[in-house]
């Protein structure tokens, strides 16, 4: 089972997102912090840059899209580093650099 941490920036942007999606959210990170099987609607595993991989937790209502970015440390320990509304198909490049920017700041 995996440890679940949550950065102080993470947690003031997941509490813009509705009560239920929120719910929604956690109960994916339990399921996958239990080891569960999870299906591809509910998580995307990518590489953000060449050393680092993240895992993003996906819900969607009727006020659209939303994500939760985290990483996993030594194979221990689940960082929850960015949640956010997202508005288009593809990743934004401002969604993107502030990924790489927390996970610097976290992993140094």
């Amino acid at each position: 089972m995996l440890k679940v941490v949550q950065l102080e920036i993470f947690r003031k942007e997941i509490q813009e997102f509705p009560l239920e999606t929120r719910e929604d959210l956690f109960s994916l990170i339990v399921r996958f912090s239990n080891g569960d099987l999870m299906m591809r609607k509910d998580l995307k595993i990518f590489k953000i840059d060449d050393r680092n991989k993240v895992y993003e937790f996906r819900s969607k209502d009727q006020h659209g899209n939303w994500r939760i970015i985290s990483t996993v440390i030594n194979k221990e320990l689940l960082v929850l580093i960015y949640a956010f509304h997202k508005k288009s198909q593809n990743p934004q490049e401002r969604d993107k650099n502030v990924i790489r920017k927390r996970l610097k700041g976290y992993l140094k």
